[in-house]
């Protein structure tokens, strides 16, 4: 199909295999690839560095647990509310994930449902650079799609029809002498493009690192290094998280800690299925392409630094094969029948030792004694050599201006999705008090409309998009999944 063969082109890809490719490493389905890509290594932070609160306070209205984007947008939006805030990153603002994107915020190719939260985020990064009082690289500049092909082109006109009128969406085809014109000095035969003049880029190193700052000097609190162990409960309802320095009091708890988050579900008797995908990024000191972030029907995309050099990745990930995932293989089976065309975009990875390693987490652990989360303060994926060399070849094929420049950097960091691709902004039934954010692949589009919405549950308020495909329960209320582009 049409639509199938664009989305391959894209990052969007990269989730959607990721579930086929958990599956048919965990269940049988296909042959496991054991190769390169899978290790966990020494974590080394990549964003700008962020001062800390010193002194725990003994009580604050709300808890939140990570210092990933949602969790430094959603602490952000209660200190402005008035709201008492302390937010507790086990190790440092933006560490993983958010500190380790291509700094796309964009739409391109999906599902209808995800659109409301798409045009809400989208007024609401119009604004954070002024919000926030600090650089964050946001820059309205379009993104393109760049087609070699009459079908290709064609499902990218199929999405913009099928998503006419949604919020956020403002999408339109290009025809070949226009592509030609934005893409530059190319050698990939284009026939069009599809141009979304309203996605736009910003710096994922500046972002949360600048929202922490705000949260600060809107009077709440920013601790790094201060993993959160567990909740404490009073007359059936949340009372206190415990941190690995102390306690503190509070009537709700927000729980953002990315990758972290299903362990931490765990130990409370709640079931999260989110999995990981690791991927990379090649960085070139030089943007000798495209002046608009793109996407080139080679699988690569590429996006302009604030400092004149170029970022690229592709659409190509690795799935690490674990326990939990294996936990959660027949509920993948269902969604794995409806993204077959999705699987060969990853490599799963059975690498023993990451496997053991989450193997050995405990399910609970005493709060007075160190817990998982001081085990490893930066979770990060060992470099896929091979990939991000693909990476840079495909760069290079398209624009041959790039043979001379220098690779600056090649970073790895892993993505977090949920079985049906949809993340989770919800409470937690059974248990007052507790929020979760997590499973945001999108982190960085969705971050701010996501922040805002767990700040809007946490205070009782009308969210400014429906929530109810965003609960938790959905997993467990006997909904039909379906798998979301």
């Amino acid at each position: 199909m049409a639509g199938s063969m664009i989305g391959r082109t894209t990052r969007r890809t990269l989730i959607g295999a990721g579930v086929a490719a958990g599956l048919t490493g965990a269940v049988g389905l296909g042959t496991l690839w054991l190769r390169a890509g899978g290790a966990l290594v020494p974590g080394v932070a990549r964003a700008r560095r962020v001062e800390s609160d010193t002194t725990l306070p003994d009580q604050v209205e709300v808890v939140v647990v990570g210092g990933g984007n949602i969790g430094c947008l959603t602490a952000l939006t209660l200190a402005e509310r008035g709201v008492p805030v302390a937010l507790c990153e086990k190790g440092v603002i933006a560490g993983e994930a958010s500190g380790r994107s291509l700094g796309y915020i964009d739409c391109q190719f999906l599902d209808a449902e995800k659109l409301p939260l798409i045009g809400r985020t989208k007024q609401l990064w119009a604004e954070l650079t002024e919000r926030v009082g600090a650089e964050v690289g946001y820059r309205a500049s379009g993104i393109a799609l760049f087609c070699t092909s009459q079908d290709a082109l064609e499902g990218a006109a199929h999405w913009i029809e099928s998503v006419k009128g949604a919020p956020g969406v403002d999408a339109r085809i290009l025809t070949a002498t226009e592509a030609k014109a934005l893409a530059g000095p190319t050698t990939d035969n284009l026939v069009g493009a599809m141009l979304e003049p309203s996605d736009s880029i910003a710096e994922p190193q500046l972002v949360a690192p600048a929202v922490a700052d705000a949260i600060r000097r809107q009077g709440g609190k920013v601790f790094q290094g201060c993993a959160v162990r567990g909740v404490e409960t009073a007359a059936g309802r949340l009372a206190a998280v415990v941190t690995e320095r102390g306690r503190i009091r509070c009537r709700a708890v927000v729980v953002a800690g990315g990758v972290w988050t299903p362990l931490f579900a765990r130990s409370l008797g709640i079931d999260l299925p989110q999995f990981m995908a690791f991927s990379g990024i090649v960085r070139l000191d030089a943007n000798k392409g495209p002046a608009i972030p793109s996407i080139t029907q080679r699988g690569v995309v590429m996006r302009p630094t604030l400092q004149g050099a170029c970022d690229a990745c592709a659409a190509v990930g690795i799935v690490p094969i674990t326990p939990m995932l294996l936990h959660h293989a027949m509920q993948m089976r269902k969604v794995w029948r409806q993204m077959s065309d999705f699987a060969g975009e990853v490599r799963p990875v059975l690498n023993l030792k990451t496997f053991l390693e989450e193997w050995r987490i405990p399910e609970r652990w005493r709060l007075d004694e160190p817990s998982p989360f001081e085990q490893r303060r930066i979770l990060m994926p060992e470099e896929n050599t091979k990939v991000l060399d693909g990476v840079l070849a495909g760069v290079r094929a398209s624009y041959p201006a790039f043979n001379d420049a220098h690779v600056l950097e090649r970073w790895s960091g892993a993505l977090t999705s949920t079985l049906d691709n949809m993340p989770v902004l919800s409470g937690v039934e059974g248990h007052p008090g507790l929020y979760l954010g997590s499973g945001c692949y999108y982190g960085l589009t969705q971050g701010p409309a996501a922040g805002e919405a767990l700040a809007d549950l946490v205070m009782g308020r009308m969210p400014k998009f429906d929530l109810r495909p965003y609960r938790l329960s959905r997993f467990s209320d006997g909904s039909r999944l379906r798998f979301h582009a």
